[in-house]
């Protein structure tokens, strides 16, 4: 599966392909959260989850420490190309601009 990342913002798949969207995140401990926005071409979200690849954990069973991984799998569902907004921001600060913004581009065809 081909995967868009914050080093990796451009890849090509074919019609029905699943891809993956994963950026860093501190699991919304701070209120930050990656919001994505397909602005052109179709695609549609498939599963959402964060991703805790150190694996620790506190006594209720929550992730400690290091960086946590936002992950959001989606499908291409049409040729051509599909643009992907991705701000993280919090979302109940509507008129600050997000802490990070990134432009993806995925080429269907």
């Amino acid at each position: 599966m081909e995967k868009l990342s914050e080093q990796f913002n451009s890849i090509a798949v074919k019609k029905g392909d699943f891809f993956t969207v994963e950026l860093p995140c501190n699991g919304a401990s701070s209120g930050y959260l990656w919001n994505l926005d397909v602005t052109a071409g179709q695609a549609k979200v498939i599963r959402h989850d964060y991703i805790n690849p150190n694996q620790q954990q506190d006594m209720m069973g929550f992730p400690i420490g290091g960086t946590m991984i936002d992950r959001t799998i989606m499908q291409a569902e049409e040729d051509g190309v599909i643009e992907i907004n991705a701000e993280w921001k919090r979302p109940w600060e509507k008129a600050t601009p997000p802490a990070k913004a990134l432009k993806l581009k995925v080429t269907v065809g």
